[in-house]
């Protein structure tokens, strides 16, 4: 009996022996597939990190959608392709309707800094107006779909008046001011027939420097910019026509250009260059981020808008299309 609980022993000793061995060849075994998934997982992390592909020669592609705000991110970045040795000529896709008059002012100021270092090409996407034309101005050549919307060369300023409404309601808004140009126009006053024509020379001396920037950068003269600049919308094609854009194509026909133009190689690829999306601006970046994964694209989209409207303020060169009154 004690013989037979001996061998019992010795058996069930050998299966656990065993056993343990077993689970220590698994363990290495995981261990080891964590290390290579890790190591495979950085691996494609860094074969395609933007800055990787960056420092081989190529074509920069920088594209300029939505409203412009002259946002710094993007200045920076423009700033970048500038100072980069592996940049051989850069290709800027414009589709906005315009912005602040000021935003499109310091992005035409980098834009223009860029184009002395740099060939620089403009391609007009669904729409290039205002603002977004003036941004395209700095580019050797300006490349436009027929279809494309561009044009609307001028200056706005809106306010609401809402004494109406205020009154309708019984609600009046007083203020005690320095001088009576203070805050104004103000939205709660009556019209201040002054203070509009304040606003009005401001205008005017935003939309003379506007008109001074297309007549240096197109083929025609000062009087001839002046006409069409009573803030039309054009076609590409009719765009190219009154020579306010050079030639119809896309962003292909605009490589091709430059690569002839430059003497550029043919085999150059082109690598966009985008600054970090806003989302990873936000609180918990990490947590935007593996919300992106599964959060459509477009309702990011949809709030990066909304940021973008929300800061558009002062002096406007922007195209909206006005509703018809029924």
């Amino acid at each position: 009996m004690r013989e037979a609980k001996m061998i019992f022993d010795t058996d069930h000793a050998l299966e656990r022996r065993q056993m343990r061995r077993k689970l220590s060849i698994w363990r290495i075994v995981a261990i080891l597939s964590l290390i290579l998934l890790v190591a495979v997982a950085g691996y494609s992390v860094v074969a395609n990190s933007p800055d990787l592909k960056r420092n081989s020669p190529h074509i920069a592609k920088l594209t300029i959608d939505g409203v412009i705000l002259g946002e710094q991110r993007k200045l920076d970045l423009i700033r970048k392709l500038e100072q980069s040795d592996a940049v051989k000529g850069v290709i800027l896709s414009v589709n906005s309707p315009g912005g602040s008059t000021s935003g499109g002012e310091a992005m035409y100021e980098a834009l223009s800094k860029l184009a002395k270092k740099k060939p620089l090409v403009t391609s007009m996407d669904g729409i290039a107006t205002s603002a977004g034309y003036m941004v395209s101005l700095p580019a050797e050549r300006i490349f436009a779909r027929r279809s494309t919307i561009t044009g609307s060369i001028g200056v706005i300023f809106q306010y609401t008046d809402v004494t109406k409404l205020m009154n309708t309601v019984g609600v009046e808004m007083r203020a005690i001011k320095s001088t009576p140009l203070k805050a104004e126009p103000n939205p709660f006053s009556k019209r201040n027939p002054e203070a509009e024509a304040m606003i009005q020379r401001m205008i005017d001396d935003s939309y003379q420097w506007f008109v001074d920037l297309v007549a240096n950068r197109r083929p025609f003269d000062r009087e001839t910019t002046l006409k069409l600049a009573d803030g039309r919308v054009v076609t590409g094609g009719q765009a190219v026509e009154l020579q306010l854009v050079d030639e119809l194509g896309g962003p292909e026909t605009a490589k091709d250009w430059l690569i002839k133009q430059h003497d550029l190689s043919a085999d150059l690829k082109v690598i966009e260059w985008k600054p970090a999306p806003l989302r990873d601006d936000l609180p918990f970046g990490l947590a935007s981020k593996f919300l992106s994964k599964w959060v459509p694209a477009p309702l990011f989209d949809l709030i990066d808008t909304r940021k973008q409207v929300g800061k558009l303020d002062g002096l406007v060169s922007v195209w909206q299309a006005q509703k018809s009154e029924q």
